[in-house]
């Protein structure tokens, strides 16, 4: 076997390769770009798929696709997943390489998610790091966003995690959703899509129910707070332009963003959806309140009412509605 773990003396470089065979032996097919996602030195890695095809024990195929003989793979599988760095191998570790020390000293962006994540995980089991722990995390729920959408049932299955280790994974989620918010709240809006896009799409992109927010604007379309106003599938029926009012008046908003998410990763309208806007779009213009924008988030894209032209088509029906009744 080229790569032995045995044979890496080095603390650091040894958990480098584990992190690089961890993304290497997770698929029987990959790119470079699939294993670049460690994180790790794009030389080291191109050095070790190297030496693997040397070996035999990757084939490169056509569109520099890389493919594992299985039984080879099954090999490699057992020696960089199956084994792991022993405590005392840990303990021996530099401050500069334990996670909590490197966060400090070099900030966040010097950290794998695996470390970032161990440090709230704090400690692992016997035999395995929490740094170990994490990365199996990570590679079981497919990413951070996975572990966060987990369940606490399905959290609590991974050995390992009692319901300590699960309520700080919550809580992080929870303070990630509240930073974003808070960040969200110190930027201006300028009626563009793509800002709101950004703005929300963290917090909104892995809720498993329809969540309504109502973005209150001053005059300078500074945001002034963000509310979940209604929950559930967009209809006439549980969206109810009273409250979206009286939530503007109360906050002295003059103008409104609307923003809802699509479970499904679909953003286009609903019939629903289309009628609700334009619904209340007709109410706050009776009041004075102007809505600029509209957008449906789906997975890693969205639809923007402003954008397709149906803001400026609902203001052009309430206006000549108004001119009918006062003319």
């Amino acid at each position: 076997m080229k790569f032995n773990r045995a044979e890496i003396k080095d603390i650091e470089r040894l958990q480098k390769y584990e992190r690089i065979f961890a993304y290497l032996l997770r698929k029987n097919t990959f790119t470079k770009l699939d294993i670049w996602e460690c994180m790790e030195n794009k030389r080291l890695i191109g050095r070790i798929i190297n030496g693997l095809i040397s070996e035999g024990v990757l084939i490169e195929k056509p569109k520099r696709l890389f493919e594992w003989v299985s039984s080879q793979k099954e090999r490699y599988g057992v020696e960089w997943l199956d084994r792991s760095i022993s405590t005392h191998q840990l303990k021996r570790l530099s401050k500069e390489d334990r996670p909590r020390e490197k966060l400090l000293a070099f900030g966040f962006s010097k950290l794998t998610k695996a470390e970032l994540l161990a440090i709230f995980l704090r400690a692992g089991i016997k035999g395995k790091s929490a740094v170990k722990l994490a990365s199996e995390l990570l590679n079981r729920f497919d990413g951070v966003r996975g572990i966060f959408e987990a369940s606490n049932k399905d959290l609590l299955g991974i050995e390992g995690l009692g319901e300590a280790k699960v309520a700080q994974i919550k809580a992080v989620h929870a303070l990630a959703e509240e930073y974003l918010k808070e960040k969200a709240k110190t930027r201006k809006v300028v009626r563009n899509s793509k800002e709101i896009f950004d703005y929300l799409y963290h917090s909104i992109r892995d809720r498993k129910d329809e969540v309504f927010k109502v973005i209150s604007l001053n005059g300078q379309n500074e945001i002034l707070d963000i509310v979940d106003a209604f929950y559930g599938t967009v209809t006439s029926s549980n969206i109810y332009p009273r409250k979206v009012i009286e939530l503007a008046i109360k906050g002295n908003a003059t103008a409104l963003i609307f923003a809802h998410n699509h479970p499904s990763g679909n953003p286009n309208p609903s019939k629903y959806d289309k009628e609700i806007t334009e619904e209340l779009l007709f109410a706050c213009r009776y009041v004075g309140i102007r809505v600029w924008e509209h957008i449906i988030i789906g997975d890693n894209c969205y639809f923007s009412f402003a954008d397709e032209g149906l803001i400026e088509e609902y203001d052009r029906k309430s206006e000549e509605i108004k001119r009918r009744k006062n003319g």
